[in-house]
């Protein structure tokens, strides 16, 4: 079967799941056969020997990459087996930096998995304003909202009175109508029992003196009562509009300290992010802990990286070839039954590679080989031809 066919039956096995479940077991079997092959034919036989050296370079390549493998798993074990062989003072000296390294990585991971008080742009915002500033724009806050309070309860009562004001000046226009009023009926009702008395002393000859002065005098008493009570209402008319007027001004001056104190606290709510002096207290709150905690990770991040060196420092010391691979399983270093599971797993590794290597050696590479010499030997007339179409694909390929 030619490579090309090896190909198309292949291909139809990954279209057909069951197919491919049925041929699985000959996956691992490379065939050679020269059943439709017409060797005498110059590009068939060309094809079946660069087909053969494809198989070889393509197994030395993965060779190469297992032998890799193979030689670093094997050197992460020879470590595993100097540090086994440590004296205890030494031994004793990487578990203590171990031991730090592990507690160090704890407190990083329960710092990223802990659940964060504030988000990082809060906690960037605070930290610009500086301890000084947060108290001092706490103060400021609260010293605004508590004028802002005061100044509410003075426009109220401005208000309360402004109106209590203008009830009075409508009473007093009323009582002034009134009196204006009163004294135009006086007048009107004096002149109609002076044409009655003159009537009656014309008609009937009586005397009406006394009428007429009882009449005058009647009339001047409400005349004088009522323009007194028409002038002092014209006063306390005049005193009702002189104190709206001043009212209004204290008003307007009232509201000007109002918006400027409410312009203050839009800006000092806008520069810290809240909506009032408490929130900001709240989170000044949150950020000392939030800060406590970060100083803290801080630290542990700079004691890490400092005890990894040291750890890097002894295992060189000791001459241990990957001293790196250590940092991330210092836990095999102090438990031992951690060291045993991951020795286990080193050799399952370096088995399976074992295996891996040896079959690219002997069935990949060594049955391609194995089938260019038996055709060579098998047709020497063509033998020259296959042998230099090797040294030609070894030169282009660097093949050995």
């Amino acid at each position: 079967m030619s490579f090309w066919d090896r190909f198309r039956k292949k291909t139809k096995a990954e279209e057909n799941p069951a197919a491919e479940e049925k041929q699985k077991p000959e996956w691992n079997d490379i065939v050679y056969t020269r059943k439709d092959l017409n060797i005498h034919d110059a590009v068939q036989r060309r094809e079946y020997v660069q087909n053969c050296l494809i198989q070889m370079a393509e197994g030395g390549r993965e060779l190469d990459n297992l032998q890799f493998e193979y030689r670093t798993v094997t050197s992460y074990l020879q470590d595993m087996e100097e540090i086994d062989a440590l004296p205890p003072q030494k031994h004793k000296q990487l578990e203590t930096c171990a031991q730090k390294i592990l507690e160090h990585e704890q407190q990083r991971e329960q710092f990223m998995n802990r659940k964060s008080r504030m988000t990082d742009q809060e906690y960037e915002r605070m930290d610009q304003l500086g301890d000084r500033q947060i108290q001092e724009n706490i103060r400021k806050l609260a010293d605004a909202e508590d004028l802002q309070k005061r100044i509410r309860n003075d426009l109220k009562r401005l208000d309360a009175e402004h109106q209590a004001y203008d009830f009075r000046a409508e009473e007093v226009e009323k009582a002034l109508a009134t009196a204006r009023g009163l004294t135009i009926m006086c007048a009107v009702a004096l002149g109609v029992i002076l044409a009655l008395l003159f009537g009656v002393h014309m008609l009937l000859k009586l005397d009406v003196t006394y009428g007429y002065m009882a009449s005058i005098l009647a009339a001047a008493i409400a005349i004088v009562s009522l323009y007194v009570k028409i002038t002092n209402a014209e006063q306390e008319q005049k005193s009702v509009r002189n104190t709206v007027t001043r009212l209004i001004l204290l008003q307007n001056t009232v509201k000007i300290r109002y918006v400027n104190n409410r312009n203050l606290l839009d800006y000092l709510c806008l520069k810290c992010s809240v909506q009032s002096a408490e929130e900001l207290s709240r989170m000044a709150e949150r950020y000392e802990q939030e800060r406590a905690e970060r100083e803290r990770f801080q630290d542990a991040e700079k004691n890490l990286d400092s005890n990894q060196q040291d750890l890097l420092y002894l295992l060189r010391d000791i001459q241990i070839k990957n001293p790196e691979i250590w940092l991330h399983q210092t836990a095999a270093i102090m438990d031992h039954n951690e060291e045993v599971e991951i020795r286990h797993n080193l050799i399952v590794r370096r088995q399976s590679l074992r295996k891996r290597i040896d079959y690219n050696r002997e069935v990949v590479i060594g049955n391609a080989k194995a089938e260019i010499e038996d055709l060579a030997h098998s047709y020497p007339e063509y033998a020259s031809e296959i042998l230099d179409q090797v040294s030609r694909y070894q030169a282009e390929t660097g093949m050995d």
